[in-house]
């Protein structure tokens, strides 16, 4: 995912803890500051026959013929897109959640999903589409002073 991410990545951060907006935190797993705004990524590590819609609250895997329910991914990536629109606003705020190369949508693949042999051409389908914003690089700063990582103490906007 390094080389196809590559072209796109300005600088990224990954593991990150933020407000998540009510008073909470969250993790993010990947963010990338790119030329046209925000990058956020999820990736799933599943394989096989995949079935899932936007508004669907348990997706399925199907493997070998048997099948595995787990949570709609979407949900998750939007709450942490909505979290980072407080610190980011006025910022284009991408998501893909990335499934592995062997992973399949027989019945269609919902929006902001991409399977990893599709991700290139899903994020140039992005950029192509998206005016270049010139406050990035300082919303990017900002989510660095107030993101937490490691165990550091977590940083309000604001607070010296």
């Amino acid at each position: 995912m390094t080389a196809i991410l590559k072209p796109f990545i300005q600088d990224e951060i990954k593991h990150i803890i933020i407000p998540d907006g009510i008073g909470g935190l969250l993790e993010i797993e990947h963010l990338i500051l790119m030329e046209h705004g925000l990058l956020l990524i999820e990736t799933y590590p599943m394989s096989g026959n995949l079935f899932g819609a936007e508004t669907i609250n348990q997706w399925t895997q199907l493997v070998d013929g048997r099948s595995y329910k787990f949570a709609n991914p979407l949900r998750r990536i939007r709450i942490s897109r909505q979290a980072l629109k407080e610190l980011a606003p006025n910022i284009p705020i991408f998501c893909r959640v990335v499934f592995n190369a062997d992973s399949v949508f027989p019945k269609g693949k919902p929006g902001d999903v991409s399977v990893l042999s599709s991700l290139a051409d899903d994020l140039s389908n992005i950029v192509s589409s998206t005016v270049k914003t010139e406050r990035t690089s300082e919303v990017w700063q900002r989510i660095l002073r107030i993101a937490r990582k490691d165990g550091q103490a977590i940083q309000r906007d604001g607070e010296a």
